[in-house]
């Protein structure tokens, strides 16, 4: 009777059973039944009461059989079989890139460091750090005195030897008149002459020293040469500078380019205007650039070669900051494909199943440019083929197969 217990739970606690299972129960049973009928043949030995409940030991055992075969040819015929489930999808036609991954740096095309022209006291900065100031902003001022005065000395004298130069000229020209007569010597003449070519000399020098005291004034006054942010100050007001003393360092931040490091054996395959993605870890943002150049040795200890790489910097990306790169080293459009998934090896040979009829085909396949889950397939598919996509290591030359999922016709 604990079989009859045992499989009047089992359905309900377990599920359908493993037919194995099912017919050692089934057995057990049998075997309870047999001694049951043994005791039957007692029967006429025994009491009424005896009697009665080796009868319904009897009823139950034959039920637990009859239940017993039921759930043993249920649980048989629910056994699974051989068949494995696989998705399938057909060859594509895309654009693959052959590229190189980099690390580098942003940097600046442009980042002046501005210095002093003149000597001088400091008596305005106009732009702090982080600053922006556009080409000709005034960023510094000097004390301007001293170039004023000078200026106005160089006006004084260029107007005072011009006044001799006329003079002079007009000598030379009564002179010029008189010597047709002889009424002046020829000596004369001469030393007038020369006297007009020095004053003439003079005013071409006064000129020069007036416009040099023009510029002198000018360099008082520091200005910006390009559009750009102040990266950093130097110097306060009141600060008495000399020429070349740094005052401020600017940096062009809309103008920037990328500084990648590759690895040698890529460099032969970089060629100016080739694409360039850009990534920066900081922002999580993509820029679109292209190749500038690229320098002409190999690092010492790092055999790396440097690219420059430039962009505009739509995205407000600062100089100083890393990058990941992605060179783009070549581009064969129109490509056959199929997912990398489709793919397996074995005994050195790469594989791919084709699914006809319900039944994996195996095909040897040659194998071209892989980029991402796509790969190249140079031979051994047809663009109609049914690819198994998921479930190729459970399978074998004519498995059997269900498809369950994927794209095809």
């Amino acid at each position: 009777m604990r079989y009859c217990r045992l499989f009047m739970l089992t359905p309900f606690k377990l599920g359908v059973a493993s037919g194995e299972l099912m017919l050692s129960v089934l057995i057990s049973c049998i075997r309870d039944t047999a001694v049951s009928l043994l005791l039957i043949q007692q029967v006429n030995l025994m009491s009424d009461s005896a009697r009665a409940a080796i009868k319904r030991t009897g009823q139950q055992l034959l039920q637990c059989v009859l239940l017993s075969a039921s759930l043993c040819s249920f649980s048989l015929a629910a056994a699974p079989d051989n068949t494995t489930a696989v998705s399938i999808t057909t060859p594509e036609r895309q654009t693959l890139r052959q590229t190189a991954k980099a690390l580098g740096v942003i940097e600046t095309e442009d980042s002046p460091s501005i210095a002093a022209e003149i000597s001088g006291r400091i008596v305005k900065i106009t732009a702090d750090e982080g600053a922006k100031v556009a080409r000709g902003d005034v960023l510094v001022e000097l004390d301007d005195r001293q170039q004023q005065l000078e200026l106005a000395a160089s006006e004084a004298q260029l107007r005072r030897l011009q006044v001799l130069t006329d003079n002079q000229a007009r000598k030379y020209g009564r002179l010029q008149t008189l010597a047709k007569s002889q009424s002046v010597s020829n000596e004369t003449l001469q030393d007038t002459a020369a006297q007009l070519r020095a004053y003439e000399t003079e005013v071409d020098l006064a000129t020069q020293q007036l416009a040099l005291s023009r510029l002198q004034l000018t360099r008082t006054k520091i200005l910006s040469p390009l559009d750009a942010q102040v990266s950093a100050r130097h110097r306060s007001v009141g600060d008495y500078v000399n020429p070349g003393t740094a005052l401020l360092d600017l940096v062009a931040t809309d103008r920037l380019r990328a500084r990648l490091y590759l690895p040698e054996r890529h460099a032969a395959l970089v060629k100016q205007g080739q694409p360039v993605e850009l990534f920066s870890p900081a922002s999580q943002q993509r820029i679109q650039g292209a190749v500038i150049s690229t320098n002409p040795t190999v690092a010492g200890a790092s055999r790396v070669v440097a690219v420059l790489v430039g962009f505009s910097n739509s995205a407000g990306w600062m100089p100083g900051a890393s990058v990941d790169a992605t060179i783009v080293l070549d581009e064969r459009s129109n490509a056959f494909v199929i997912p990398k998934l489709s793919i397996t090896t074995r005994h050195g040979v790469q594989i791919a199943f084709v699914e006809e009829g319900g039944v994996a085909m195996e095909r040897q396949i040659d194998t071209g440019w892989r980029e991402g889950q796509w790969v190249e397939v140079l031979s051994g598919l047809d663009e109609k083929d049914r690819v198994i996509v998921d479930g190729t290591y459970q399978i074998t030359d004519k498995s059997s197969v269900t498809v369950v999922g994927g794209k095809a016709p």
